[in-house]
């Protein structure tokens, strides 16, 4: 008889190595299943000192496998415990701190196996019997064998119960695996209990071995055929049913074996959706009727009316199992509510459209504009030259020198001057008038020294203190310094200008005689930058109603004799000088200065002269 038992157990070791090999060698160390080779390694080890046991006829080597079948007896509680932590998703309770706190006690037994024979901790008595004619080894339980039997009893028992509550678990699609798993491991356990109680068929062996020779080949044959090595963790709990989106497992036979919260809240809120055929609870353009055809890695756009409103949905369907493709044991079905998704497209969309209309309306109505100006400026050339033509036959028809017809001959002169320097000027005011639509990085130093090339400045010296990065219309920067430049050279040139008594050509908005004055002119034109933390100048703002700006900006300035404060008001006005020039050119800064979102002041430069800021740039 005890040749079929040592067979047994040879072929338990066999049995239990190859799937423990098996096990360890597809998985990684933190997969359960490696856990689960591991426990199965010690359980091979045990069966094959037990081999060692039954074939040994001294009590020398009876006890010496007895104690290395300890190895395995002590550690396999741990493994067990350590695979269950892990296949329910509960791994951080393993951590390597915890395990070797766990590892005290067996490690004690195993010391006091090993030198039992100069102790009687674990064993009280060791001798040696004769069962059927054949010598056995006769112990007595010791004290710590009572510990080492109640401590390993512990662990499985928590290993156990984590397992039973997986298995217990509502979720359908791994139930049946768990069904499976603690049936064939619980077998063996069950057999060691009733042996250490003294329920013995065969005296004096110990038949755990043997039970696990009975369930190691239906397992193998599980593990092989099944998805088992993969060990999907129980608490997918704590995922799929905390997604917010509804999820849903489909069966082969398109029957739903699960839902999430969020599934029975859009599914079916009244009923129970597991058990449910699919094509009745998905939405139609999943099934049309049919039963439920969704392709695998498919995603299809489709409805359901939720809380009374429709909302959209974009559903996805995937392999429970990617690695086996159409032999697949079923499918997830999520669905992602894309209603807030779509509704903010829609409404970006129809944002675009009316800023589409609305550009297009600002292109139509800047192309009349200029269009307009264009003409007006092309009507006013006839009757200009008429007028001058009619002054040159006036002067040559006069007779003699009269003073006062000469001087009022003169201002026509200049009227008609003023009128063709205006008539010149409005297509370009037409064009600068025109926000700027698509603004590009520009360096302030490199637009003013480009500006500055421009511009005949005579003996004017350049310093550009500080520099930025604005985004603005390179062309139209450019001329608004030029502008401003020249502004410099005709305002504050070292010459003998032209002074208006009471503003016209300094500020005034009536036409006043001139007197001539001698003043210092400029020799220095600075350009620099204005940050939000500088002090604000005495200014006059073009309107003062509006807001303070903010500082953050740049600015121009010159050394010369400057703008007296009561007139800065009306420089920027169209038609009125700040010297000898038409009167247009800071009216034109201003126009491409609010193009650009932003705004002009006029104030007194640090040396007394004019300075420009140009501020509220971004």
């Amino acid at each position: 008889m005890y040749s079929y038992v040592t067979f047994s157990a040879l072929l338990s070791a066999i049995v239990g190595t190859s799937v423990a090999v098996w096990l360890l060698v597809r998985n990684e160390s933190g997969r359960p299943a490696f856990a689960f080779g591991l426990f199965m390694l010690t359980m091979a080890v045990w069966s094959a000192t037990h081999v060692g046991t039954l074939m040994s006829e001294t009590v020398r080597w009876q006890l010496r496998f007895t104690q290395l079948s300890y190895v395995s007896v002590v550690f396999a509680p741990i493994t067990w415990l350590v695979f269950a932590l892990r296949y329910t998703d509960r791994s951080e309770w393993g951590s390597g701190r915890r395990i070797a706190l766990l590892s005290v006690v067996p490690v004690l037994t195993l010391g006091f196996v090993f030198t039992a024979r100069h102790h009687s901790l674990f064993y009280s008595s060791i001798s040696l019997t004769e069962v059927g004619g054949r010598p056995f080894l006769e112990t007595e339980p010791g004290p710590w064998h009572v510990v080492n039997v109640a401590y390993s009893y512990m662990l499985l028992l928590i290993g156990t119960g984590l397992l039973v509550d997986a298995a217990l678990t509502n979720n359908r699609l791994y139930r049946r695996q768990s069904a499976v798993l603690l049936t064939c491991a619980l077998t063996p356990w069950l057999v060691n209990g009733a042996y250490h109680i003294g329920v013995r068929p065969v005296p004096e062996i110990d038949p755990t071995p043997l039970a696990f020779t009975l369930v190691g080949i239906p397992l193998a044959a599980l593990v092989l055929r099944t998805d088992l090595t993969t060990f999907v963790p129980i608490a997918h709990e704590r995922v799929f049913r905390t997604l917010d989106d509804p999820v849903l497992a489909i069966s082969p036979d398109d029957r739903i074996l699960e839902a999430n919260a969020s599934a029975h809240s859009v599914l079916g809120a009244d009923r129970p959706l597991e058990g449910v055929a699919a094509e009745t609870v998905l939405p139609a353009e999943l099934s049309d009727g049919e039963p439920f055809h969704l392709p695998l890695e498919a995603t299809v756009s489709c409805s359901l009316p939720v809380d009374g409103e429709t909302r959209r949905f974009l559903a996805q369907c995937r392999a429970i199992a990617p690695e086996r493709a159409a032999g697949s044991r079923g499918a997830i079905v999520s669905l992602t509510d894309i209603t807030v998704h779509l509704n903010q497209r829609d409404a970006l969309a129809a944002k675009n459209d009316a800023l589409e209309t609305q550009t297009a309306k600002l292109e139509l109505k800047n192309e009349q504009l200029e269009r307009l100006a264009s003409v007006v400026s092309h009507d006013l050339a006839t009757p200009l030259a008429t007028g001058e033509s009619l002054l040159q036959l006036v002067r040559a028809d006069l007779e003699g020198t009269d003073p006062e017809l000469e001087q009022l001959l003169d201002e026509l002169e200049t009227v008609h001057d003023r009128l063709r320097e205006f008539s010149a000027a409005l297509p370009e005011l037409a064009r600068e008038s025109t926000d700027v639509e698509s603004p590009i990085e520009c360096d302030l130093e490199t637009v003013a020294e480009a500006a500055w090339n421009v511009v005949d400045t005579h003996d004017l010296t350049l310093v550009v203190e500080s520099t930025r990065t604005v985004r603005a219309d390179p062309r139209r920067l450019q001329q608004a310094f030029e502008n401003l430049f020249q502004n410099c050279v005709e305002h504050g040139s070292a010459s003998s200008r032209p002074r208006v008594g009471d503003g016209s050509e300094r500020g005034s908005a009536s036409s006043q005689r001139v007197e001539s004055t001698t003043e210092t002119g400029a020799t220095t034109v600075r350009v620099g930058t204005l940050e939000a933390d500088d002090a604000p100048r005495a200014t006059a703002r073009p309107d003062t109603s509006s807001p303070l700006p903010d500082r953050v900006g740049f600015y121009v300035e010159d050394d010369g004799p400057g703008i007296p404060f009561e007139r800065r008001e009306y420089v920027l006005r169209f038609g009125v000088s700040t010297g000898s020039g038409s009167g247009y050119g800071l009216a034109i800064v201003r126009t491409i200065v609010e193009a650009h979102g932003w705004s002009l002041a006029v104030v007194d430069s640090s040396q007394g002269g004019a300075r420009f800021e140009v501020l509220d740039v971004e």
